[in-house]
């Protein structure tokens, strides 16, 4: 059975939910990407409780704080990118709870380690700086479509939510790869450089 939203696109979906709490609207973008969602959480956890639970949360929080969300991308780009990263928490979790802790590390590592953390980050930021701006000067559609790849969903799965064909997301994905890699081979062998420099 039909109803008002079926045709409505998901950028419009959004803002009825984020402007006027349209719970509707909201239930419409439920319908559409829970399923999807679903797949890939089982699919990364290997538990279908725990995959349930990531994207009810996704959901809930979506809801909740709609208010202080912005979506400047493409919906599915950040449900899928939102839903990852619930899964790296959810799996770092379960190894800590499994056997790893702080105490059980070589306390010179931990010196070793620590004494490089700051300036790592700041070089591995400058190399995420020019990734983010390069990705940002990429077509839209191949930049959605590789988004949503390094989210975890695969090709078959892409093809599936934004009704193109498997041979065109594979197209969108290695063509992005051969831009990023151009752009970014050059910082990324300074910050490999300065890496090894420091150790």
């Amino acid at each position: 059975m039909s109803n008002k939203y079926d045709d409505i696109d998901d950028t419009v979906l959004w803002q009825l939910v984020k402007v006027e709490s349209d719970s509707l609207a909201f239930a419409e973008l439920h319908r559409r990407f829970s399923d999807k969602l679903y797949t890939l959480a089982y699919r990364k956890t290997g538990n279908r409780e725990a995959a349930e639970d990531l994207v009810q949360d996704l959901f809930v929080s979506l809801w909740v704080q709609k208010d202080h969300i912005s979506i400047e991308k493409a919906v599915a780009v950040y449900l899928f990118s939102a839903l990852k990263n619930r899964i790296i928490s959810h799996l770092r979790k379960q190894l800590i709870h499994q056997s790893f802790s702080l105490n059980e590390l070589d306390s010179e590592l931990l010196v070793a380690h620590s004494a490089n953390t700051v300036q790592d980050w700041i070089q591995l930021n400058e190399v995420q700086e020019v990734y983010n701006r390069e990705l940002g000067n990429l077509p839209e559609k191949s930049r959605q479509v590789f988004e949503l790849s390094r989210s975890g969903l695969a090709n078959k799965e892409i093809a599936e939510l934004l009704g193109l064909a498997e041979k065109t997301i594979e197209f969108h994905i290695s063509k992005c790869l051969r831009v990023l890699r151009v752009k970014l081979l050059d910082i990324v062998v300074i910050f490999l450089t300065l890496l090894l420099l420091n150790r």
